[in-house]
């Protein structure tokens, strides 16, 4: 059964491994580099303070083994100081997608997202993998579409 829990520091080198598999499957990203330093220091800043939390980061488990993970950030909007809620990645290994392991740490999100006291969580697909079966999951979850991102590479 996949259960999901906070990732600890113990959980790094899984989450490295699991951006490195999720970057290189990704046609938006893996022509462009992955910096595993920039993942490791990400991770720490996200702890924030003692205080303040400035992000989480879960992982989904089955049977000991790590198969997803989820990492997420807070911060004000632009426009005022109520603040909101981005997912930075959900991933599930492609060998154990179709199960529970993306409902449960979506859910993991919405619950952290609910103990910082926001009420706005946005997340988003930018991977280019499988985007029309994500936002179906993410709907049928009760996500509403809520924006559109494009880009130009090579400006």
């Amino acid at each position: 059964m996949t259960t999901v829990r906070r990732a600890t520091d113990g959980d790094l080198d899984s989450l490295v491994g699991m951006g490195r598999a999720m970057h290189a499957e990704s046609p938006a990203y893996r022509d462009t580099p992955y910096d595993e330093r920039k993942v490791r220091e990400v991770y720490q800043q996200l702890k924030g303070t003692l205080l303040t939390e400035a992000g989480c980061s879960f992982v989904a488990e089955d049977d000991g083994e790590i198969v997803g993970m989820a990492v997420a950030m807070a911060s004000q909007h632009w426009f005022n100081r109520e603040r909101m809620v981005t997912d930075l990645v959900v991933f599930v290994r492609p060998e154990r997608r179709g199960g529970s392991a993306f409902r449960r740490l979506v859910r993991a999100l919405e619950q952290w997202t609910r103990e910082q006291g926001i009420t706005d969580l946005v997340v988003g697909i930018s991977t280019g993998v499988h985007a029309e079966r994500t936002a179906a999951a993410y709907a049928a979850m009760g996500f509403e579409p809520f924006s559109i991102s494009l880009r130009k590479k090579h400006v």
